[in-house]
């Protein structure tokens, strides 16, 4: 795994690298868990971009809530790369959640755990110091289904493709009713195919209304 070993993981973690990798692509053959099934790309695509969230974030003895995990991006990968990180994988898809468990039980880490849960039924409200999404959704949507579950002083991160800013624009009026702090906004490519991919670092700075977020139906219906 050349791009892992450029950024610098030891052999212990790069040969956890290659057995999650293993159990995904033999797992995706029952559950369809990610459409790309080449090895260098399961590397650049998933794994090193995953990763890429701890040039702009300190995470050492930090929690993190990974909302809608699917096969564990980027919660797993960080929770692999940082043994001192606390990571929650929320999943609602029991499929997704079976492989989730299985994988965290073969790698054998205790840092992670797994629950089976839609977003607006999970009750940790200001439990994480920073709460990760890498989703299709809209930003308006991501962020009130995930700003509750970040502490106060702590970081909502949203993986997303660059073309964001019209996202950011559609998303102001969440901002308001949801009173987030800071947006921060970093841009990187990977190194391969220099697909250019954007996080965005929302800081909180006073607790959630507890009328958020609404029933998924709602928000979607009348997005804030």
């Amino acid at each position: 795994m050349k791009h892992l070993e450029e950024y610098g993981l030891d052999s212990n973690k790069i040969a956890k690298f290659e057995l999650y990798r293993s159990l995904l692509l033999e797992w995706n053959e029952k559950f369809n868990l990610t459409a790309i099934t080449d090895k260098d790309e399961i590397e650049e695509k998933h794994f090193l971009d995953s990763l890429y969230m701890d040039k702009f974030v300190s995470l050492e003895n930090k929690s993190l809530l990974d909302v809608g995990s699917g096969a564990g991006f980027p919660g797993l990968v960080l929770a692999i790369a940082h043994p001192t990180l606390k990571v929650t994988l929320l999943e609602s898809n029991k499929k997704k959640t079976t492989f989730l468990m299985e994988a965290v039980k073969s790698l054998g880490l205790d840092n992670v755990r797994v629950v089976n849960s839609r977003a607006e039924d999970f009750k940790e409200r200001e439990s994480f110091d920073i709460v990760t999404a890498r989703a299709v959704k809209e930003l308006n949507i991501l962020i009130e289904l995930c700003f509750a579950f970040v502490k106060v002083k702590g970081q909502f991160i949203a993986y997303k493709s660059n073309a964001v800013d019209e996202e950011i624009n559609h998303a102001k009026r969440a901002f308001k009713t949801l009173e987030v702090g800071e947006i921060s906004k970093y841009e990187y490519s990977l190194p391969t195919n220099k697909d250019a991919r954007v996080l965005l670092v929302i800081s909180k700075i006073k607790v959630t209304k507890k009328r958020y977020p609404r029933n998924y139906s709602e928000i979607v219906k009348a997005p804030l």
